[in-house]
């Protein structure tokens, strides 16, 4: 018979939410904490990018920052700079290593190689947490197991496909992000995004806004082609490859178990509109550490205006992509840097946001507002 072992907390996932609210948790309470994580071994597998502000634990920690951006529509390419705004990069193995250490300090259990069959309540309250060798017990339970999207129909996905590029000669501008080289606006939205390590080494992925997940030839394909048009007949090696796909809606978050709590993409903490996460985990699990304490109710709810903005935003791309490019040359053209970046991360005043919505095209944005209260 299994024996079971009880914690007061248990974290199903060791990934960016995983480890981050582990991390907020012990540093706040004295809960008994265990994480349980399926991979056997943690290493280098993505990368997070974040801008400065909001501040969080990595803002002075990173592994590379810009402050060149760059966006390309129509071969136009503009240059966003402000000498308060830096966009960062930090390696997942960078993340890893110094939240792991830190969880390690304050004697947080991680276990490796755990496949969850199954969290089950009973009837004093406490959940059963249980893997294919082991049966754990805890009060509470936070699970980033990503949920299968991808058999609804009709549902928009940003998706990308990059590849760690590395020249033989030094032809990149080291200084420069380009945040969008937009390549298409039909059925969908595509674009390059690169980031330069050094003047030789690059990541170079193609995205895509779209309703349709393609077939991973036509997304090597595209970075083929771009790097064939950007730096002809040069000679080239691939390194690293990742890859991902990132729902562009909010989920629904009832639970018959209000002690089972969704986390990570599962638990809306990926902002719908952009696919940014890094700084929102930090953000939401000092919130949910507040409700620990405060013996509150754990469920957190995205900021209502966001998050219908990111309703109508998605609605506008899904349905009318190709008008989608005037949509990004008046975001990008017609704003302040500072204020898009607050835009972007959510933490853009009141009078700021009505500005930048009244530089977009009205009529198109307007019906999508519409659609988007309708089916709310």
């Amino acid at each position: 018979m299994k024996k079971t072992e009880k914690f007061e907390v248990v974290i199903i996932g060791a990934g960016l939410s995983g480890l981050t609210l582990a991390k907020e948790i012990c540093d706040r309470t004295n809960y008994k904490i265990l994480v349980l994580e399926k991979k056997k071994k943690f290493m280098f597998d993505k990368n997070w990018c974040f801008w400065n502000k909001p501040e969080n634990p990595f803002t002075n920690n990173f592994d590379h920052a810009w402050e060149k951006i760059s966006v390309n529509i129509d071969g136009k390419e503009k240059i966003l700079r402000d000498k308060n705004i830096k966009y960062l990069h930090l390696k997942s193995s960078s993340f890893y290593q110094k939240m792991i250490n830190d969880l390690k300090k304050k004697k947080v259990i991680i276990k490796m190689n755990q496949k969850i069959k199954s969290v089950l309540s009973n009837k004093e309250g406490f959940n059963l947490i249980k893997s294919e060798n082991s049966v754990f017990k805890s009060k509470f339970v936070f699970d980033s197991r990503p949920k299968k999207y991808l058999k609804k129909k009709n549902l928009l996905f940003q998706h990308f496909y990059g590849a760690e590029i590395l020249f033989k000669k030094p032809l990149i501008d080291k200084n420069k992000v380009t945040l969008m080289d937009f390549q298409s606006f039909n059925n969908g939205i595509h674009f390059l995004y690169i980031l330069p390590f050094s003047s030789k080494k690059a990541l170079f992925e193609t995205t895509y806004f779209s309703t349709k997940i393609l077939n991973e030839r036509i997304y090597k394909l595209d970075i083929k082609k771009y790097l064939k048009k950007k730096f002809p007949n040069q000679k080239y090696e691939s390194k690293f490859i990742e890859k991902g796909i990132i729902p562009m809606f909010y989920t629904n978050q009832r639970s018959t178990n209000k002690n089972v709590i969704n986390i990570g993409t599962p638990g809306n903490w990926v902002r719908a509109s952009t696919g940014y996460s890094f700084q929102n985990a930090f953000i939401i699990s000092k919130e949910i550490t507040d409700k620990l304490l405060e013996k509150k109710k754990l469920k957190t709810e995205t900021n209502k205006i966001i998050k219908f903005l990111d309703k109508v935003f998605c609605y506008y791309i899904a349905n009318y992509s190709y008008d989608s490019k005037k949509f990004f040359k008046c975001f990008f053209l017609k704003n302040k840097f500072k204020d898009i970046v607050s835009f972007l991360t959510g933490e853009i005043k009141f009078f700021k946001m009505v500005l930048i919505i009244l530089s977009l095209p009205k009529k198109k944005l307007l019906f999508s507002m519409f659609k988007s209260i309708k089916n709310n």
